[in-house]
């Protein structure tokens, strides 16, 4: 009864204000219209408005349609949706899901280490910036571990970032043989790009092989349908094809890992090595021109090897809380070419330890996931989670997206694929033991320990 009285204020006072918004201006009138449409729309189911914000992440039309440039788009969306989730909540009396998640408390820890290393430099507007810095991304994940509500809903979200991928990777094609694609943007030394977080080649090539795993595991699935099998393959081929006219080193060291866990999961040890060698050397021989460059001694890389240099003595000389969110460049001209470095660097060992927990956690729990549901449709998912999250940390051992908002889309989708199968196959997984905390520390000093070792040989 209050959903429906509720649900009769809300159509008058809408009536209301179109009908004046009409008297006013027509244009005005349609738009509000338009507007309230959607709202209603997302009121009513508000896991649709999740959707047109993942697909406005990746589309980005308000940063070249005319019309909307300048205008806080996203941010009104996620009002907007945030809103209606709480008034859902409230009305069905339902808890957020955020805290059924351990990942979710990291997060909560990781952005408060965030804050507190600009705060331990008595620096409060440095400690604003960065909250207003991270709180998009954070919100993001907040958004997709609340409003996704069961395996259905997951399975359209993956399909969606999926079918964005697509999109972007198209666009790619499209701007590589005409020099220009729909928002204006043009490649940058031959290399392809999209617009906003994605104008870096580099980060749309890491954005691409985030979900190419979706596609290379959708054209093996067993029993699936030829058709099903051929659009996969094409897709595969596409998203591919891009990720070539990137021209992006590191990506292409990220898919190489990516095809070796994929093989060795696939034919064992041995069959999988072998395949894992063969993609290697194809790649190597076929893929960017860049990569064949890859050297020590390559301007490029002696850049990053600088950087390393240089984050290795700001850890040692504030090795708590860093020198700062955002700070990495007063120390050095460029940024740190690393996302472990830039992480260290910038939030110390405490901050390097969260954001470690965030990934390996989020790697186990696929892990475990996987074995509970092998064979089903779920382990698909689960292993497509494990490689996205491969080909991403490799990746970004050579790219500086420590806050890249693709990686906690990866997290949040691990947190809840883990959710519904420890649900459905009747397991836990601890907020935090011994061998989390060793594994999380160990991959901690592997990683410093192959940056120095890379300085030391530079």
């Amino acid at each position: 009864m209050k959903d429906k009285t509720l649900a009769l204020i809300i159509f008058t006072a809408f009536v209301l204000l179109t009908t004046i918004s009409l008297l006013v201006s027509i244009k005005i009138g349609l738009l509000v219209f338009t507007a309230g449409v959607l709202i209603a729309v997302v009121f009513l189911n508000p896991f649709i408005g999740l959707l047109l914000y993942l697909a406005m992440t990746y589309l980005r039309p308000q940063e070249f349609v005319a019309s909307l440039k300048g205008k806080p788009l996203m941010l009104a969306m996620a009002l907007v949706v945030l809103i209606i989730l709480v008034i859902h909540n409230a009305f069905q009396r339902k808890k957020f899901l955020f805290l059924n998640f351990r990942q979710g408390i990291y997060m909560i820890a990781f952005f408060t280490v965030i804050i507190l290393s600009q705060l331990q430099l008595l620096y409060l507007t440095g400690a604003k910036e960065a909250f207003n810095h991270f709180l998009p991304v954070f919100t993001l994940f907040f958004m997709i571990v609340n409003l996704v509500r069961n395996l259905d809903e997951l399975k359209k979200t993956f399909m969606l970032l999926a079918m964005m991928t697509l999109l972007i990777s198209i666009d790619g094609i499209w701007q590589y043989y005409h020099g220009i694609d729909i928002a204006g943007q043009t490649p940058v030394e031959g290399r392809i790009r999209w617009i906003g977080i994605f104008s870096d080649p580099n980060d749309l090539g890491l954005t691409i092989l985030a979900f190419t795993p979706f596609a290379l595991l959708q054209l093996f699935r067993k029993k699936a349908k030829a058709a099903t099998r051929m659009f996969w393959f094409l897709v595969l081929v596409i998203l591919l094809y891009a990720l070539y006219l990137t021209n992006s080193r590191g990506t292409f060291l990220g898919l190489i890992a990516v095809l070796a866990f994929f093989s060795i999961r696939k034919w064992g040890w041995a069959k999988g090595l072998v395949g894992g060698a063969v993609s290697a050397a194809a790649i190597f021989v076929t893929g960017p021109s860049r990569l064949g460059e890859l050297s020590l001694h390559e301007a490029s890389a002696s850049g990053r090897i600088e950087a390393w240099a240089t984050g290795i003595d700001l850890l040692k000389w504030r090795p708590i809380l860093g020198v700062g969110y955002g700070n990495f460049t007063e120390y050095h001209p460029l940024t740190a070419h690393n996302s472990v470095v830039l992480c260290f660097s910038e939030l110390g060992l405490v901050g390097l330890f969260v954001w470690m927990l965030i990934i390996v956690t989020s790697f186990t729990e696929m892990q475990r996931a996987w074995k509970a549901a092998r064979g089903t449709e779920l382990a698909v998912y689960a292993e497509t989670m494990q490689l996205a999250i491969i080909g991403f940390f490799i990746s970004a051992f050579f790219l500086s997206r420590t806050y890249n908002e693709v990686l906690y889309i990866i997290v949040a989708l691990c947190s809840l694929l883990s959710y519904f199968t420890r649900k459905l196959y009747k397991y836990r997984v601890p907020f935090i033991d011994m061998k989390t905390v060793l594994l999380t520390i160990g991959a901690m000093i592997a990683a410093i320990a192959v940056v120095k070792v890379m300085v030391m040989a530079g």
